[in-house]
């Protein structure tokens, strides 16, 4: 069959029943504190993971993905952990027949668990993929790179607010691609979720922060097996909580099911790369920081000419590296000024990050930029919650809900992403 193409607007919004927001509210909430309860059940047994029943199957420094291992019916045990000596009987069983993912699961597609450390503060990390709205949303996909090719938030229950910048509770529809390599012979994927994310309070006064994406049927968005779509399946719940200044520990599980003919190998390692990705939500709060500094400096740059005409451009000139004081000598680069305090430094003294510039239309511009060190730490240090007020207030005066996505890309210095009009043709779409 070939492929026809199909847009976010085209997808309907949904238009709920108080019984039907109150069901898929109630049921992201029970999933949050199963979690919770098989996040306390496993610290509570040194946090080790049982390798007779969990494989290894991603690592990045000490974060790890183990997928479940599949048994023999009579010696499955799904125990998430190895139980203490001390543990009571019954207390390890971490999937049993009332666990909410595993009631969306598919018998041989294998569940999937995560932990470790990621560096950054429980509010950066939670910022990094908040996305409760257009614009947050649109900006996740660019800098965590999600393979996203079409979205819409088709109902909103809960828009973050300037109180509560980070929370919100939604339910979205997208479009997801494989690499181009693949994407030839295999159909483009869509997921209709609910979604939710924040920070709250735990039973023992402890801040941690949640992601949920959970899978959600309706009728009014039924599948689109003849636009060459295949429609999956996904559920995942992330625990995050700051364990020192400065480090927070993600525990996560969930599956992603791709449907169509994959094997589960392949389910666990699209399962995997989603759950990687929440490594880089540190850094896409430090990306989004940048940014809002420099629009911060830009206006007051502005204020400043208002005041002074006659004011030159507040670049500061000078021979040497502002950091380590060294002059570029004959041959060697140039010293570079940095994008914030805009005083010179060597190659050796300054980094460069790739940022998003602009969104006001179908285009995204993403250009890199040079910062030193010390610019670079103020970012990092500065608390994300003034900053997530302004994108709060930025989606208010957006009121559409599609998402025009871009492409993942690698750029080093100017980037224009765009939606393709089109897709090939020649697939089955349950491949």
């Amino acid at each position: 069959m070939p492929r026809a193409t199909i847009r976010s607007p085209s997808i309907p919004t949904l238009s709920l029943t108080p019984e039907e927001e109150a069901r898929v509210e109630n049921e992201a909430t029970a999933l949050l504190n199963q979690t919770l309860q098989i996040e306390r059940e496993f610290f509570a047994n040194d946090g080790e993971v049982d390798e007779k029943h969990w494989k290894l199957v991603k690592n990045r420094d000490s974060f790890c993905i183990y997928k479940e291992r599949h048994l023999e019916v009579d010696e499955q045990d799904e125990s998430l952990y190895v139980e203490s000596s001390g543990g009571s009987e019954g207390q390890s069983a971490a999937i049993d027949s009332d666990d909410i993912i595993a009631s969306k699961k598919r018998a041989h597609v294998p569940m999937i668990v995560s932990t470790g450390h990621v560096e950054g503060s429980l509010d950066d990390a939670v910022f990094g993929f908040a996305a409760g709205d257009i614009l947050s949303w649109r900006l996740r996909t660019i800098y965590m790179k999600d393979m996203f090719t079409d979205g819409k938030i088709v109902k909103t229950m809960h828009l973050p607010t300037e109180e509560e910048p980070l929370n919100y509770f939604c339910i979205k529809w997208f479009v997801t691609e494989f690499p181009a390599v693949v994407n030839a012979f295999v159909n483009p994927r869509d997921f209709l979720v609910a979604e939710a994310a924040g920070i709250k309070v735990d039973e023992q006064g402890k801040r941690f922060g949640y992601y949920i994406i959970h899978d959600y049927e309706h009728s009014t968005i039924g599948r689109l097996d003849e636009y060459g779509v295949c429609r999956c399946s996904m559920s995942m719940c992330f625990i995050v909580r700051e364990v020192v200044p400065g480090m927070v520990h993600v525990f996560s599980r969930g599956f992603v099911d791709p449907r169509g003919d994959f094997k589960p190998s392949i389910a666990a390692a699209i399962s995997a790369r989603a759950m990687s990705a929440l490594t880089k939500t540190v850094e896409a709060s430090y990306s989004k920081k940048m940014v809002w500094l420099m629009g911060q400096q830009e206006r007051e740059r502005q204020e400043k000419q208002r005041r002074d005409r006659s004011l030159s451009p507040d670049l500061i000139h000078a021979d040497t590296c502002a950091a380590c004081a060294k002059s570029p000598g004959f041959l060697k680069a140039k010293l570079e000024a940095c994008r914030l305090c805009r005083a010179n430094y060597c190659s050796r003294c300054t980094v460069e990050r790739s940022l998003v510039i602009d969104m006001s239309g179908p285009d995204v511009t993403k250009r890199t930029f040079t910062f030193c060190a010390g610019c670079v730490l103020k970012a990092k240090q500065l608390a994300p919650h003034e900053v997530a007020v302004e994108a709060v207030r930025q989606a208010q005066s957006c009121g559409d809900s599609t998402v025009v996505f871009p492409r993942a890309s690698d750029a080093s210095s100017v980037e224009l992403y765009t939606l393709s009009s089109s897709h090939s043709s020649n697939s089955n779409s349950d491949r």
